[in-house]
């Protein structure tokens, strides 16, 4: 992770004032800064969140902190949308924007509805500018652990809990994938590739194609059907229509690596755990010094009659 380019990329899509502010921070650690109406300026690393001064300082007292007043909400917002804010109004209907770099900014306002869907978010309230980062090589270790002896990937499944790098296994898992195998990634939240403009922001490999913002159920099948796959990959499944896909996924010849929201797959109960006995390895997640490392593998083992614990 080159974080020079990394800063100049966040600084590059700043307005000028926040942009002085930011210049000298430590943006290895950073996950995440809060622009917040008519209050301060937060940066979060992990667990611990502090406020900058309008000098760039970190400072724990909110009242030294710089103030982010309410008519800067429309500055950032403008700014964050490349000066055409209505260009990406289907974006901001979705609750974020995904930006160069493959970063993301959350978007907090007043929802606009028109016929029970949502057609804008006005009287922006707050932003939140969610780092990416990419770690290329960080599932190079399980990756070949997996395929040891395999001539196709196993049906994998990563396991963790929130914001303990999920995301950014698959995302190096496609790159490793593709080395071999045609992949297709199903990127609902344009978080594993981050297309932009037609464009991964990140490194997914050369027989990589993506399906950037389509429902994972639905883009599941669409991939089926029309790209034929060797590999799928998608993130964060849970639901029944989830289930039902990868039913067809399964049943079509093609191998598939994604996630679930957890802790420890025995926790899973109804349709998770119905979905967990579709894959034939579990990687168990956790995050050590903000670097996302695998704890174990577990290879799954099928339901018992009697009802037995799944792994």
């Amino acid at each position: 992770m080159n974080e020079k380019r990394l800063l100049t990329e966040i600084l590059l899509q700043l307005p000028p004032r926040f942009r002085k502010i930011l210049e000298d921070i430590d943006i290895s650690k950073v996950q995440e800064i809060r622009f917040r109406a008519e209050k301060p300026l937060m940066i979060y690393e992990g667990r611990e969140a502090y406020f900058l001064t309008e000098e760039g300082k970190k400072t724990i007292l909110a009242g030294q902190a710089a103030l982010v007043r309410k008519n800067d909400m429309e500055e950032l917002l403008s700014s964050f949308c490349e000066h055409s804010v209505y260009a990406y109004l289907n974006e901001i209907c979705d609750g974020f924007l995904t930006l160069g770099g493959g970063h993301r900014v959350g978007i907090c306002g007043r929802c606009v509805l028109n016929k029970g869907e949502i057609s804008n978010i006005t009287d922006i309230s707050g932003l939140n500018l969610r780092i990416a980062k990419e770690y290329v090589g960080c599932a190079s270790e399980v990756f070949a652990r997996l395929m040891n002896g395999e001539e196709s990937v196993p049906n994998t499944v990563f396991i963790a809990p929130p914001q303990s790098g999920k995301t950014t296994f698959l995302r190096d898992f496609a790159r490793l994938a593709s080395k071999q195998f045609k992949v297709t990634i199903v990127d609902e939240r344009s978080e594993i590739a981050a297309m932009k403009d037609g464009l991964a922001q990140f490194s997914v490999g050369l027989q990589t194609d993506v399906l950037d913002r389509f429902p994972k159920s639905k883009g599941m099948i669409c991939a089926i059907r029309s790209l034929s796959p060797e590999v799928l990959i998608t993130d964060e499944l849970g639901s029944k229509d989830d289930l039902a896909a990868v039913r067809s996924v399964l049943n079509a010849g093609c191998r598939i690596v994604t996630s679930m929201h957890g802790d420890d797959p025995c926790d899973f109960i109804d349709e998770k755990n119905e979905l967990y006995q579709l894959f034939d390895r579990a990687v168990i997640l956790t995050r050590a010094g903000g670097i996302p490392k695998v704890a174990k593998v577990i290879e799954i083992q099928k339901k018992t009659q009697d009802g037995g614990c799944l792994c």
